[in-house]
């Protein structure tokens, strides 16, 4: 699954870790950056996020169920607020 992460917030995020499936990081997204991070669906599984924000640890979700025939595309607005697209 292709994820398109957007920090939509109003300060630089660090230590963005993806979690479950595949899993993944992302070291820094300043402000409106973007970058697209490929998690690999091995299973059944959800996937979220928890980064830092001011210093505080902050998780939201972005997919309370994916299964590997799932082959997306998505974009996910990190703004704080669970999305649970699937």
């Amino acid at each position: 699954m292709r994820i398109t992460f957007t920090n939509s917030t109003q300060t630089t995020l660090t230590d963005i870790n993806i979690v479950g499936c595949g899993g993944g990081h992302i070291d820094k997204l300043k402000v409106g950056e973007s970058k697209t991070v490929w998690v690999d669906i091995t299973g059944d599984c959800s996937i979220d996020i928890n980064y830092l924000s001011n210093g505080q640890r902050k998780e939201e979700t972005v997919a309370g169920y994916v299964t590997s025939s799932m082959g997306e595309k998505v974009n996910h607005k990190i703004d704080g607020k669970d999305k649970d697209i699937f």
